[in-house]
């Protein structure tokens, strides 16, 4: 057995960039532990004698004790509790855990940093444990990726049923990345040697694209003919929490986020050639790969 394999827990296993960083870290030399927040969850990869370098362990996360369970020996953390009001708390538990454990690394998916004079309430509850990151004296890294290409999948339902995507966004434009480039990028830094040295790193997809675009895609790629239609905030949220039973936090997130790509322009270029000396994958061929998620019969066709 090689006792230098570094253990790698991985907290967020079952979500979106969570499952994607433990399955490619299942193809590296290392010890890799998903963190589940339910011991009934569906795990993203099913455990058999060719990927024997993974565990699970279900966790209570605002139980120390059960987080200190799932950390204990370990080498590094990726710290991804989900966004939720619940996030500070549960992000904070497992940077004190990691503190009493001594662990070595923290790699944290955090938010773009947004202007002073622009409020979003997530930016502010990433910023709060980044502060407390800082001063753990943990050797870390801040990983803040733009909009993922993936979050297209909460309108799913107005785009199939409606042919329209809603907005407060006007003309504005916002940046995508592919959450799977995320993950390949969140993967580096858990591997490296290195020292993390508190590095900011701004991950950025290949472009900026108007909700008007990617109307223009979908349609492209469907056959079917979708719009955007501007409305007010007051509508958008009603839209959110009453017809689509969004949480509320959630319903205002998602409008603050459309207010700043008006307020503050997106990058126009991705940083992911810089970091993984590769071309990042783009929206028109996430948009074709996922397109059946975006498809009804009920549609008519283009005319």
């Amino acid at each position: 057995m090689n006792f230098n394999k570094p253990t790698i827990v991985v907290f967020g296993s079952t979500g979106t960039v969570g499952t994607e960083v433990l399955r490619q870290l299942s193809k590296y030399n290392c010890f890799v532990r998903g963190v589940l927040r339910s011991p009934r969850r569906k795990v993203p990869i099913k455990l058999n004698g060719e990927n024997n370098n993974i565990t699970y362990i279900a966790v209570n996360l605002k139980l120390k004790e059960e987080i200190k369970r799932a950390c204990i020996n370990s080498d590094t953390i990726f710290l991804l509790t989900g966004t939720s009001p619940s996030q500070i708390n549960y992000e904070t538990n497992i940077i004190e855990v990691a503190q009493e454990l001594n662990i070595k690394k923290i790699v944290k998916l955090s938010a773009p940093v947004v202007p002073n004079n622009i409020h979003v309430e997530v930016s502010d509850w990433h910023r709060k444990v980044e502060k407390t990151l800082v001063e753990s004296g943990i050797d870390y890294c801040f990983l803040q990726p733009h909009s993922f290409m993936q979050n297209w999948e909460r309108n799913t339902f107005s785009i199939k049923y409606f042919g329209k995507i809603f907005g407060v966004m006007e003309n504005a434009k916002r940046n995508y990345v592919d959450a799977r480039d995320v993950a390949e990028v969140a993967v580096k830094y858990l591997l490296t040697e290195d020292s993390l040295n508190g590095e900011q790193v701004i991950i950025s997809g290949p472009e900026a694209i108007s909700h008007q675009s990617m109307a223009a895609r979908i349609s492209h790629v469907t056959n079917k003919k979708v719009i955007y239609e501007n409305i007010t905030r007051d509508e958008y949220m009603h839209k959110l929490t009453k017809q689509a039973k969004l949480p509320i936090w959630l319903a205002r997130h998602i409008v603050e986020i459309d207010i700043l790509a008006i307020k503050y322009p997106e990058p126009t270029e991705d940083t992911v050639k810089i970091i993984l000396n590769r071309k990042p994958r783009i929206m028109d061929a996430y948009l074709q790969e996922s397109r059946r998620l975006f498809m009804t019969s009920k549609w008519r066709f283009l005319s």
